[in-house]
């Protein structure tokens, strides 16, 4: 009889209930590590015995080499080989006790490089690289330092303050030479030099600073909003690639329980107590947790490139990461949430800048009609009387037909249009905190009744279905039935940590993301050089 019931062993773990697995990464498959905890913390093991582990290993290679096809046992399943299918799922299912319990552990604050590309060879990963890992602090501070857009976004905070200098500096003096009446009756006429100046009236000039010392308030603020976007997308994506990290270890094992179960038909089916088609189940059964365990791989290597992108490094591949999913939240209302978000937004805070900048505009275009004082005086020698001569000029324009009414009108239009943009942006960055804050309040009870209820049960349901199987009162099937639904419910579990991390991200993050989003640059033009010319004009 048990033999008949071991033969069913390769019908168990239906594809369809390992659906949730498929959306995992291929990169770390090629150590096969399995840490006990969702905390996910890879160090260097040895390399295992099975052939997936031995094909795995080169730093070139995407696609892993299919598994050569498990030799056939020579006579019918023995006691021994039966254990031998319990223990791999003993490793997945009895790790309850231990979830969730590893520490956040900081390797370092830097990273070694890695290996050049284009080696042209397909030689294993450096040992010294494998066992490497980088945890939260370590990328943040990497993306602070060499993620592309901070360093444009300053770059344009200097570009205004430079445009801020430029508009307050008065007019040079022109210097230069005069001749009058040169060849008159032959003589050589006057000769002389003059000196000129603008003087600026209206306090034009430091009007011209205000204005573009708002566009730098402004310009900062938006920097400070970049440095949230990179931030917020380095951690929601570390903490997606955690989650990747440890479904994929969950398929890995998963693989070798089918490998057993096919190499179990098979002996069977050369005792004569199964019939071919089981072995087919069984092979099939194997070729799609394959299939599985590959979507994982390819995940966890896509989500390795996207972070390694938002760090600014060219290569993450070869480095585990270590953290915590299971951290103890900080629970929001949302009235606290959205009082945080209005007060301390980037956003709304480079918006309000905006709204003094076209205030001060306002005060810039109303001075504009003083006009500015145009003086010169000269000093020559007539060369036809033999004396010294002075020559003294100052004008004006009169602000008669052009009072720069247009001008005027146009910054009032402005700073109304600023002040309705600080109002819609409100508006939209209350509809974004919604969309997070309904995410964050989702994720939070699906975990609290993970932990309260669903895992407590099924960790008992295992416990006792195993338990009645020694007892000989259920049979082998019932059991890999339970260890499954165990299977599903900590995978299930560990995609609503990871939405709720994301989504406290979020929250936490003013709603900002985009870390490699383009920045907003400033034109000379605008609130600047524009108004320098004008003032100098005198129109």
């Amino acid at each position: 009889m048990i033999h008949l019931r071991l033969i069913r062993l390769c019908m168990v773990l239906p594809c369809s209930c390992l659906v949730s697995c498929a959306h995992f990464s291929e990169s770390q498959v090629s150590d096969h590590k399995t840490p006990a905890s969702i905390d996910v913390v890879q160090t260097e093991d040895k390399p295992q015995t099975s052939k997936r582990s031995a094909q795995k290993q080169t730093t070139k290679s995407t696609r892993p080499t299919e598994t050569p096809e498990p030799k056939v046992a020579d006579s019918p399943v023995s006691p021994q080989q039966e254990e031998d299918i319990l223990i791999p799922l003993e490793d997945i299912f009895h790790e309850n006790d231990q979830l969730l319990q590893t520490g956040f552990q900081s390797k370092s604050t830097t990273i070694p490089p890695a290996p050049a590309a284009g080696s042209g060879t397909d030689s294993p990963a450096e040992p010294d690289l494998i066992g490497m890992t980088l945890d939260l602090e370590s990328l943040l501070q990497m993306a602070l330092d060499s993620n592309p857009t901070l360093a444009e976004a300053t770059a344009v905070v200097y570009k205004a303050e430079g445009i801020k200098t430029q508009v307050g500096l008065r007019p040079n003096p022109v210097i230069g030479y005069s001749g009058v009446e040169i060849g008159d009756d032959g003589r050589g006429g006057q000769q002389g030099a003059f000196f000129s100046q603008t003087y600026v009236r209206g306090n034009k000039l430091q009007l011209n600073q205000d204005v573009a010392h708002h566009d730098v308030q402004s310009l900062s603020w938006e920097l400070e909003a970049q440095r949230f976007r990179v931030t917020n997308d380095v951690k929601s994506q570390f903490y997606a690639t955690l989650g990747a990290q440890k479904r994929l270890e969950i398929t890995l094992k998963l693989e070798k329980v089918a490998e057993a179960g096919v190499e179990i038909a098979q002996s069977l089916y050369k005792a004569g107590q199964a019939a071919q088609p089981d072995i087919l189940q069984a092979e099939v059964q194997l070729g799609e947790v394959r299939i599985l365990r590959q979507n994982a791989e390819y995940d966890l290597e896509s989500a390795k490139q996207q972070l390694a992108s938002l760090v600014g490094h060219d290569d993450l591949s070869y480095y585990s990461f270590t953290g915590k999913l299971d951290v103890d939240t900080v629970k929001w209302d949302w009235d606290e949430a959205y009082s945080n978000l209005v007060t301390n937004s980037p956003e709304i805070q480079a918006a309000c800048a905006r709204v003094n900048r076209a205030r001060a505009q306002i005060s810039r275009q109303e001075v504009q009609a003083i006009p500015n004082v145009q003086t010169q005086i000269g000093a020559a020698h007539d060369n036809a009387t033999g004396s010294e001569i002075a020559n003294v000029q100052i004008g004006l324009p009169i602000p008669i037909f052009n009072r720069n009414q247009g001008n005027i009108d146009t910054a009032n239009s402005e700073y109304h249009r600023a002040v309705k943009d600080v109002e819609r942006l409100q508006l939209s960055l209350k509809v974004e905190l919604s969309k997070a804050y309904r995410d964050y309040k989702k994720a939070l009870k699906q975990v609290e009744r993970y932990q309260a209820d669903i895992l407590p049960r099924a960790q008992k349901n295992l416990d006792l279905t195993t338990q009645g199987y020694e007892s000989q009162q259920f049979d082998f099937l019932r059991v890999l039935t339970a260890r499954r639904t165990y299977f599903e419910t900590n995978i299930s579990y560990v995609n609503s940590l990871i939405s709720l991390r994301q989504s406290e991200v979020s929250v936490n993050g003013m709603v900002l993301s985009g870390g490699l989003n383009d920045v907003r640059d400033i034109s000379q033009g605008v609130g600047g050089t524009s108004n320098r010319g004008q003032a100098l004009s005198g129109q």
